[in-house]
């Protein structure tokens, strides 16, 4: 969405360019005011466009399954304590 506003404002900024300089109106003063708005679009631009290109997309990770012990839990009675080994 960023990019086509971006892409618009252009647009529009180089038609006002190109309908001054067909009506004589593009005069050293005018030159330097777009060259600012010029200036200051660019890096309108960086903030735009860049964030874009640079992220990833979230990818979903699928949850591990819980560690299963290879031997069965048993209760055993060692010494007469009782006691739950793995």
């Amino acid at each position: 969405m960023l990019t086509k506003i971006y892409l618009y404002t252009w647009l529009v900024t180089a038609a006002a360019f190109v309908l001054l300089i067909l009506a004589d109106g593009m005069t050293m003063n005018t030159i330097v005011i777009f060259g600012f708005i010029a200036f200051g679009m660019i890096f309108m631009g960086m903030i735009a466009v860049l964030p874009v290109m640079a992220a990833h997309p979230n990818k979903e990770i699928a949850p591990e399954a819980p560690r299963v012990s290879a031997r069965p839990v048993t209760a055993s009675i060692p010494h007469g304590a009782h006691t739950l080994r793995a």
